[in-house]
Formats: structure tokens, sequence, C-alpha cells
């Protein structure tokens, strides 16, 4: 019986050392694959802002059509800056039958871009996890800067707006015909009712 005893013991160490080794090497693997993904998404993005071509302007210029293929595969078409909370991202067409918000920032597809008048409309995800792009939008105030690249242009927008709606799946976005405003939206963490919006009118 004692024997018996001693080798189910052995085995449950074993058994309990080798979970530990596999945990750490999925934990070690992850962590690999992040930081490969990371370095990969931040090339992408220095690329497009340091573009030789890249002008700051309030111009508007006519909107190239955009092939926008249903794969995670998609190619930034733009990149988010926000210098107050640290953010410089790159920005995903999404169309009704592709979501992207599940790892990036996605343009909604009613949007029109910075280089024509209207609203350009982003939405992302809040929170703690590697996806919650969004997470600190909370932190903005009037008149901080938020900052497009597109086409090779860097468009210039200043917050004129903060405020909680209800989350309905409905989203009203301004537009006076005349300006350039960008939205940027996400879920309220403190309220997850509510859901977070943040309006900036082209500094012209």
């Amino acid at each position: 019986m004692l024997k018996l005893k001693i080798t189910k013991n052995k085995i449950i160490v074993i058994l309990s050392m080798l979970l530990i080794l596999i945990s750490a090497f999925i934990k070690i693997n992850d962590s690999f694959t992040n930081q490969k993904e990371k370095i990969s998404d931040e090339k992408i993005v220095k690329e497009i802002i340091n573009t030789d071509e890249v002008k700051t302007t309030t111009k508007q210029s006519n909107i190239p059509v955009i092939d926008v293929k249903t794969t995670k595969m998609n190619n930034y078409v733009a990149v988010l800056e926000i210098p107050k909370i640290g953010l410089k991202k790159g920005l995903v067409m999404t169309t009704k039958n592709f979501k992207s918000i599940n790892y990036a920032i996605s343009i909604d597809r009613h949007s029109q871009m910075p280089d024509h008048i209207g609203n350009f409309i982003l939405y992302a995800h809040s929170g703690n996890s590697k996806i919650a792009f969004f997470k600190n939008l909370k932190d903005l105030e009037i008149n901080d800067d938020i900052n497009v690249y597109f086409n090779n242009k860097k468009y210039l927008y200043k917050v004129i707006r903060k405020y909680e709606v209800k989350k309905n799946g409905h989203l009203s976005v301004y537009n006076d015909g005349v300006n350039k405003y960008i939205t940027l939206t996400t879920c309220s963490q403190s309220d997850k009712s509510k859901q977070i919006v943040v309006i900036g009118k082209e500094n012209q």
C-alpha cells in the first residue's frame, strides 16, 4: 500500500511540473508573439507617418477609391495620433460584412474620410485588454490635439466636445456641411450602459 501511495504521489508531482512547464511555455510564446506583432505594427505606423510626402493640410481633395478586402490582413488606411494619451495606431476600414474592432481601431463605414467635409467616425474597445485602444479616451479634454495621417497628409483636429450617451447601438454625429469633424467613441468603464463620445473639429 505504501509503495502504491508513493508512486501516486510521484505521478502527481511529475504531472504538476509538466503543467507548470507547459503553462510557462505558452505564456512566453504568447509574450513573444505579442511583442513581434507590436514591433511589426509600430513599423507600419511609423512608415505611414514618416512618409516624405506627408504634409499638414486643411484643404479638401478628391478621395481615391479604397479597396477594402474582407479579411483580417487589411492594411491600415490611415493612422490616428493623440499625443496626450500616447496613442499612435493604424486605422482599418469596416464594412457591413467585416468588423475589425477586435484587432484595430475601426473607421465607421458611414464616415467621410479626412479629406472630405463631414465627420470621420472611429470606434474601438476600452478596458484592460490588449485591444483596448480607446481605454484612455476618457482623459481627453477640450482643445486637446487629435492628428490623422491619411493619403500622405496630416490632418489636425482640436477636441471641442466630450460627453456620454446611452449605449443602444446608435450614435448621432454632427455635420454642418461646412467643416471637417472627427468623432471618437468607446464604451464607458464607469457606467457600462453608456459610451463616451469625443468630437474634434479640424484646426484651420
